[in-house]
């Protein structure tokens, strides 16, 4: 097999296409991927907890810590304490948050239309389904165990 038929090589080259371009269409809103997902997902339930955010976004604690840190810093969100649960906290869109979240899930959907245009005949609902199986972790990997393999 060549190195470029491997689906490793095909998903690193699918995904440096799909950063580019969604890197692209952001720029106008001056914010990172990262940073949209979390408004994005924000747009669509506001005032969940960090904890359902992380798990939802598939990040870790302290990686979606720094996000908040500076989207809060740049007056998009806020923490709020839980009031039935004080260890929880809550993270809320401010109002220009809840307008620039808005932007983004707008920008998202013209973007998703546009990429999937441009990939031609590949039938959306295949590809997801696709990206969905190999985007969950195989039961035999530990979490972040690619992470300790780099060090």
């Amino acid at each position: 097999m060549m190195t470029r038929d491997s689906i490793f090589f095909q998903l690193a080259k699918a995904h440096q296409t799909a950063s580019r371009f969604w890197k692209d269409r952001l720029a106008p809103l001056r914010l990172t991927t990262a940073q949209a997902t979390v408004l994005a997902f924000l747009n669509e339930e506001d005032g969940i907890t960090s904890a359902e955010l992380g798990k939802r976004i598939q990040l870790d604690s302290a990686t979606l810590t720094g996000l908040i840190n500076r989207l809060e810093a740049a007056n998009l969100l806020k923490r709020r304490k839980d009031r039935e649960d004080r260890r929880a906290v809550r993270v809320c869109l401010t109002p220009p948050g809840r307008d620039l979240s808005q932007q983004v899930v707008d920008l998202t959907a013209r973007a998703h239309h546009e990429f999937l245009a441009r990939i031609g005949d590949a039938k959306p609902g295949q590809l997801a389904v696709f990206l969905e199986k190999v985007s969950k972790p195989f039961p035999d990997l530990r979490p972040n165990q690619d992470k300790e393999r780099q060090r």
